[in-house]
């Protein structure tokens, strides 16, 4: 093993480590009893891991709705609205006036 590859492989523990680190400091917070700290290494403290769960599950399979990604990728780009992502209304400079 060259020092390249030593470096490498001891950041990706180092950032691991820093992962589980962050996630038991979350669940601590949430008052979630910490037993074994690197399940956390793939498995989020908030997510119950219930399939059934509303908060947890696909909201496609919930809700019946789409998800974000799918609706962002569905979404009709050829039309052209006068609306930004928060919802505001654009505003065009030429006829801006201050609030009085």
């Amino acid at each position: 093993m060259d020092s390249e590859s030593k470096i490498k492989h001891s950041k990706r523990l180092q950032q691991k480590q820093n992962y589980v680190r962050k996630e038991t400091r979350i669940a601590k917070q949430y008052g979630i009893e910490v037993k074994e700290p690197h399940r956390f290494a793939k498995h989020s403290p908030l997510n119950c891991g219930n399939p059934k769960c509303h908060m947890c599950s696909n909201p496609r399979k919930s809700f019946k709705q789409l998800t974000i990604q799918e609706q962002r990728n569905f979404q009709n780009v050829d039309e052209q609205r006068d609306r930004h992502s928060n919802g505001l209304e654009h505003i065009e400079w030429d006829n801006w006036k201050p609030i009085e």
